[in-house]
């Protein structure tokens, strides 16, 4: 990690030697996602650039120097370097196994798409006719591709704190969010798979306790499987806090030592 970081840095420092500071002509029009991403780039080509899908660059044999397509690849390894850096600090008591499952998910597509949907890339995305027209602008992978695309523009030109920033802002603080959604993984159906497939019968949820005031409650929720309690989770509803609960289940799941608990009990 820190020699990935190295090169990160040397890489975005050189890059920026050789860009300078220029805003060329036609600039104009990306304001609005510069104040999205709390930015004002140094070299705004680099923007325009990152939102350039390979349908409206230049066709040939070279199309992908002028689409966005190179710097996805690196915002992809800007993203991973920033994500692990984040998880490790944030989980000080996760496994390398819990933290990678959670790695996984966060910088999966669907989530990727989901913040880029928040920052309204999809409107700035510069196309071509036939993309266009077949539905580009809210095509999820297409959408993804362009967060890491917009990262990898972002830390050419402001370096690897600046895209950390704009990852604090747009998805380190919506972890939690997106480890909840049923839409992107439903951990009490992976946790009832794995307790049924072993003969240890279905997770029991129990309320904890309740907090906070009326329009703010915050619950707490355990899961018990065969007995022995493998998970405690926070939420603002019960839903959330048993998928939260679930997921510390997931990882903490070892049916021989459930076994072994639940004989010397």
């Amino acid at each position: 990690m820190t020699v990935l970081r190295a090169a990160l840095e040397r890489l975005g420092r050189r890059a920026r030697s050789l860009l300078g500071r220029s805003r060329p002509e036609g600039a104009h029009g990306l304001g609005s996602l510069e104040r999205i991403l709390y930015r004002r780039f140094r070299n705004i080509a680099l923007l325009r650039q990152a939102l350039t899908h390979r349908s409206a660059a230049p066709q040939g044999d070279r199309t992908w120097l002028a689409s966005n397509e190179r710097m996805e690849f690196l915002g992809d390894a800007v993203l991973n370097c920033l994500i692990t850096e984040f998880l490790y600090q944030r989980h000080p008591d996760r496994s390398e196994g819990e933290l990678s499952k959670i790695k996984s998910l966060v910088v999966s597509r669907d989530v990727l798409a989901r913040c880029a949907q928040t920052m309204n890339l999809g409107a700035h995305l510069i196309l071509g006719s036939s993309e266009r027209k077949s539905g580009g602008r809210s095509r999820r992978s297409l959408l993804a591709n362009t967060f890491e695309a917009v990262l990898g523009a972002v830390y050419l030109d402001g370096g690897l704190a600046s895209a950390r920033r704009m990852l604090e802002r747009h998805l380190f603080c919506r972890t939690d969010e997106f480890l909840c959604s049923d839409d992107l993984v439903n951990y009490k159906s992976i946790i009832l798979e794995m307790s049924q497939r072993d003969g240890l019968g279905i997770p029991h949820y129990t309320l904890v306790q309740t907090s906070g005031p009326d329009h703010a409650m915050q619950f707490t929720m355990r899961v018990e499987v065969a007995g022995v309690a493998l998970g405690e989770g926070r939420g603002p509803s019960k839903k959330v806090a048993e998928q939260q609960a679930a997921f510390q289940a997931t990882a903490a799941y070892d049916p021989e030592l459930i076994r072994a608990q639940r004989k010397g009990a």
